[in-house]
C-alpha cells in the first residue's frame, strides 16, 4: 500500500535521516519534506533521491512559525493528489525571538506550529502515526533549567523566560500533546491513530544553537561529556534509525500514548503526567491558534 509520510524540519540532521530510512523501507513510499527552507529542502530531497533510489520525496513550504504558514501547507497537502497520509513525525523547531504571530520562537515553532498541524491533518487519517519529537530535557537537571508551570500564558510570549527554560518546557509542551491527542483519539473517534512522544538523546552531529552567554558557552563545550556520563549520548544517524522504525515497524502497531527514550519505552517526567496542566495547555493552544470547529475533529 502507498503511504504518505510528513516530516518537518526533515531537511537535516535527525529529521533527514529519519526521512532517509523512511525512504529506503519502501520506495513506493512518498515522504514530505517539510520546512521553512524551500532550497534547502529542494537540495534535501535531491541527495536523498541520490542515497536512496527513491523518487517519491518532494519538498513543501512549511513556517511553523506563522500559523497562516501552516494553514497554507494543510491546504495545498489536500489539494495533491498524494497516497494516504500514515504518518506524521513533529520534529522541527526554532528559538530566538518571536514568530510572525507574536509568539515565543521555541514554544510558537516546537510546539504552536505542531498542535495546529497535526489537527488540520487529522481529517486526511484514518488510521496511522503521529510522533512527536522530544527530549530528556523536558525533565532538565536544576542547574539547566526550572520549570514551574501554572499557566501555558507564562511561557507563550518572548523574554518571559530564558532560551533553556523555553527549551525544555516545548518539549514538555510535546509530550502532553502526545498524552492529550493520544487519549482524545482513543476516547472521542473510531481512527486508529497512534501518537508517541521520542526522545532521539543528545546529538552532537547535528550542532547545538549559538551560545548567548558565557553559561551557554561552557555549557555547550560539556554538554557531549555530561550526555556521555549520563548515557544518553547518540547521533542523527543512529536516532534517525530508530524514530523511522516507530513509524514503520509492525511490533508498534497500536501502541498509542508513550514516551521512547531510543530504543527504549520509560516513564517520562512526574510533572508530564499532570493532568491539569494538560489540559490547560490544549485551551490555551486553541486560543492562541486560533482553530475553529470545521479545522479540527474535536469539540472545541
Amino acid at each position: 500500500m502507498d503511504r504518505t509520510f510528513i516530516i518537518t524540519g526533515g531537511n537535516s540532521g535527525l529529521g533527514y535521516q529519519c526521512a532517509k530510512n523512511i525512504a529506503l523501507q519502501n520506495k513506493e513510499n512518498k515522504v514530505i519534506i517539510a520546512s521553512r527552507n524551500y532550497e534547502k529542502s529542494v537540495s534535501a530531497v535531491q541527495q536523498l533521491i541520490l542515497e536512496t533510489g527513491n523518487t517519491n520525496l518532494q519538498a513543501m513550504l512549511l513556517d511553523l512559525s506563522s500559523l497562516q504558514s501552516v494553514r497554507d501547507f494543510s491546504k495545498e497537502f489536500s489539494q495533491q493528489n498524494f497516497p494516504l497520509l500514515s504518518g506524521i513525525i513533529c520534529n522541527a523547531i526554532a528559538g530566538g525571538g518571536a514568530t510572525k504571530d507574536g509568539y515565543d520562537m521555541t514554544f510558537g515553532t516546537g510546539h504552536l506550529g505542531h498542535f495546529l498541524l497535526v489537527n488540520l491533518l487529522l481529517k486526511k487519517m484514518q488510521s496511522g502515526r503521529i510522533i512527536f519529537v522530544s527530549s530528556d530535557q523536558h525533565n532538565p537537571p536544576s542547574f539547566i533549567a526550572k520549570l514551574n508551570y501554572s499557566d501555558a500564558l507564562d511561557f507563550s510570549f518572548p523574554n518571559r523566560k530564558n532560551h533553556n527554560v523555553m527549551y525544555s518546557f516545548t518539549k514538555l509542551c510535546n509530550i502532553y500533546c502526545t498524552y492529550e491527542f493520544s487519549e482524545k483519539l482513543k476516547a472521542k473517534t473510531e481512527k486508529k491513530i497512534t501518537v508517541n512522544a521520542f526522545n532521539p538523546g543528545f546529538m552532537a552531529d547535528t550542532g547545538l544553537a549559538k551560545p548567548k552567554n558565557i553559561a551557554e558557552k561552557i555549557l555547550k563545550n560539556i554538554a557531549p561529556l555530561l550526555a556521555t556520563l549520563m548515557g544518553t549520548r547518540s547521533s542523527a544517524i543512529i536516532s534517525g534509525k530508530l524514530l523511522a522504525e516507530y513509524m514503520l515497524n509492525s511490533k508498534y502497531e497500536g501502541i498509542t500514548g508513550k514516551y521512547f527514550d531510543r530504543d527504549k519505552e520509560i516513564q517520562s517526567s512526574e510533572l508530564s503526567y499532570n493532568k491539569i496542566n494538560a489540559i490547560n495547555l490544549w485551551e490555551r493552544s486553541i486560543e492562541l491558534t486560533q482553530i475553529q470547529q470545521h479545522e479540527t475533529i474535536f469539540e472545541i
